[in-house]
């Protein structure tokens, strides 16, 4: 029975540690939008490296919660791939069964808001890219499918291969 309550806390502990990660992404993804939406352009390459930084430490913490959940199955005899928070929470003893209970309700509920805030994020960043290719039109002219570098007079087209670049870039 110590053996199963020190496996519960630690499970739980790792559960906390990731909600905690979870959290923090969800935070650094709502400081990307509002960059979007305040035409911040220069500070988005910034913001989502540190997406991608709390993204990684969101991997390394689910490698840690897998390891506490692995050992906690083992001991009850129970498919680890099974033991879903909803399982984990009609199984354990009390307090671990409303701690995870909890666990599941928090978690469920970060996965929609950062849903959310990732959507509205795409929103932004494609209406930004349709800002940046209205203003090379206007830099180049229009986008026209091309083949070469070269007009039809054989004369180098600079602007053109210029403009396409920078679209194919963006």
């Amino acid at each position: 029975m110590r053996r199963d309550r020190r496996a519960l806390e630690e499970l739980s502990r790792r559960l906390w540690e990731e909600r905690q990660v979870v959290d923090h992404l969800l935070f650094k993804l709502t400081v990307t939008r509002l960059l979007l939406a305040a035409d911040e352009r220069r500070f988005v390459p910034q913001a989502l490296e540190e997406v991608e930084l709390a993204v990684e430490a969101l991997r390394q913490g689910e490698y840690r919660r897998d390891e506490a959940l692995r050992s906690l199955a083992s001991l009850w005899s129970y498919d680890p791939a099974m033991l879903t928070l909803g399982e984990l929470a009609r199984r354990s003893p009390p307090p671990f069964d409303h701690t995870f209970a909890e666990h599941a309700v928090a978690f469920r509920d970060l996965a929609v808001e950062i849903d959310q805030v990732a959507r509205e994020n795409r929103v932004l960043a494609n209406g930004d890219l349709q800002v940046v290719a209205g203003q090379l039109d206007q830099l180049s002219g229009p986008q026209v499918p091309f083949t070469s570098t070269y007009d039809a007079s054989g004369q180098l087209d600079g602007a053109g291969a210029v403009g396409a670049r920078l679209r194919e870039v963006f």
